[in-house]
């Protein structure tokens, strides 16, 4: 089914949007990474449980992000696709 220029840039927009907050928290995530880090290493267990809390959020956050670049790469497609039509 083919998508109407403002529906696929529309979907555009959210996902790039949607790649954007990922990212951001990717990066929270990774700085508390690093700063429970030394503690976790240290053996407290807060800290190491914690740690293995970011460690399995970021795991599924790369995964949402790959989910996300393959969205983005076919809703670009289907942009194009639709611009073409649109022109023809």
């Amino acid at each position: 089914m083919a998508l109407h220029v403002t529906e696929a840039e529309a979907a555009v927009l959210m996902l790039q949007r949607k790649r954007a907050a990922l990212v951001s928290k990717g990066r929270e995530l990774a700085d508390e990474r690093v700063s429970t880090t030394i503690s976790a290493q240290c053996y407290e267990p807060g800290a190491r449980h914690r740690l293995r809390e970011i460690n399995q959020a970021l795991a599924v956050l790369d995964s949402e992000l790959r989910s996300i670049d393959c969205a983005l790469t076919e809703a670009g497609r289907a942009l194009a696709l639709a611009q073409q039509e649109n022109a023809a």
